[in-house]
C-alpha cells in the first residue's frame, strides 16, 4: 500500500480533530494497550497496540481516541492521507 501524506499529523488522544478535513486518515496507536477511536458520526473502532489502520470518514467528521483505562495510552497519531496503490 502506498500512502501520500496530505497534511500535518495530530495527536487525537489530545482531543477531537477534523484531521485536516481529510476523508482518508492513517491512524497509529503507538501504545502497549488498545485504543478506542470514536468518529463523530457515532461509529467506533478499536485499534490494537502498535497497529496502524486507514479510516475513511467524511471531511466534516472528527476523530478522537480514548483509553480503556485512565492514563494507559499516551499518543494516538492521525495523518490525512491519499491512497495511491
Amino acid at each position: 500500500m502506498i500512502l501520500k501524506s496530505k497534511g500535518a499529523t495530530v495527536d487525537i488522544l489530545a482531543g477531537a480533530n477534523l484531521v485536516g478535513n481529510a476523508v482518508l486518515v492513517s491512524v497509529i496507536n503507538t501504545n502497549t494497550v488498545p485504543a478506542l477511536i470514536a468518529n463523530s458520526n457515532g461509529n467506533d473502532i478499536w485499534i490494537a497496540a502498535g497497529e496502524r489502520v486507514v479510516i475513511q470518514k467524511e471531511f466534516d467528521e472528527t476523530l478522537i481516541a480514548t483509553a480503556p483505562d485512565a492514563g494507559a495510552p499516551t499518543e494516538v497519531f492521525a495523518t490525512p492521507v491519499a491512497y495511491l496503490a
